[in-house]
């Protein structure tokens, strides 16, 4: 007979484990890389917010949005759009700073090295 005690012993799979499943297709790898840059400007609004120690609340009252829109921005459902990083990085006390690099991050033929 089993007890009530007994222990659940399925795994629950971590998001690395679901990320790499998904990423174990080639078309699925191609549209991730494509939202690199995305999640990069994402994860750095979110850890910028942090480090002054903002809520999400805080940081969307002194930027002139609502928290629902910067909750939404923070996990991916909107895009980031310029004037609104604009807007988070000025309540922040920040700039915001764009560039263009080569895709395969060597100098043009015949322009220089970007830094």
């Amino acid at each position: 007979m089993t007890t009530a005690a007994t222990t659940n012993t399925r795994h629950h799979p971590s998001w690395r484990e679901v990320r790499d499943g998904f990423l174990a297709d080639p078309a699925v790898q191609v549209s991730y890389q494509e939202l690199a840059p995305r999640f990069a400007v994402v994860r750095q609004l979110i850890a910028l917010r942090e480090q002054r120690g903002l809520s999400q609340r805080e940081l969307a009252d002194r930027a002139g949005m609502k928290q629902p829109q910067l909750a939404r921005l923070e996990t991916g459902q909107v895009e980031p759009k310029l004037d609104t990083l604009q807007r988070l990085a000025t309540a922040m006390g920040c700039r915001v700073r764009v560039s263009f690099e080569p895709a395969d991050q060597t100098a043009v033929q015949g322009e220089p090295a970007l830094p």
